[in-house]
């Protein structure tokens, strides 16, 4: 099923909808500011996760919406279901390499683990700043992207 278009708020309809990196290149790649933040991305999954992490990604932020020019983007790995193991390495990967991550590849990196830090729903708010500029209260829901 394809990525769904933006709503009148320029936001994904609330929900986790399922998508691959064409069709995030396709729904998103607009302009060459988002194009070079895709192309970074493609890269930070060559260099970072492929091999290490075979877990979902959520894939949010603003680049998932109306705005021009992003500042980067926001991914989550959901490690809820996998070993101690692999959640430990997560966590020690996200720890040492998250500011390193935001500056060769402009991705916000953040894991999800089972308990309190769903970042998966987390993300499913606009939060203060985008409600602030688009008139909506911080709570309002949108969309999330999963990566096949």
């Amino acid at each position: 099923m394809p990525i769904p278009d933006l709503n009148t708020h320029g936001l994904l309809p609330t929900g986790v909808h399922d998508c691959t990196i064409p069709e995030i290149e396709t729904s998103f790649g607009w302009n060459s500011h988002r194009v070079r933040l895709l192309e970074n991305f493609k890269d930070f999954l060559r260099n970072e996760i492929d091999g290490k992490f075979s877990c979902p990604l959520y894939f949010d932020g603003s680049f998932v919406t109306d705005k021009d020019q992003p500042d980067d983007i926001d991914v989550v790995l959901e490690l809820s279901g996998v070993t101690d193991s692999l959640k430990y390495q997560g966590l020690v990967f996200m720890q040492q390499h998250q500011s390193r991550l935001m500056k060769d590849y402009r991705v916000h990196f953040w894991i999800n683990l089972p308990g309190n830090n769903d970042f998966c729903s987390f993300f499913q708010y606009i939060g203060a700043k985008t409600a602030k500029f688009k008139g909506l209260h911080p709570r309002f829901l949108k969309g999330i992207l999963r990566l096949l």
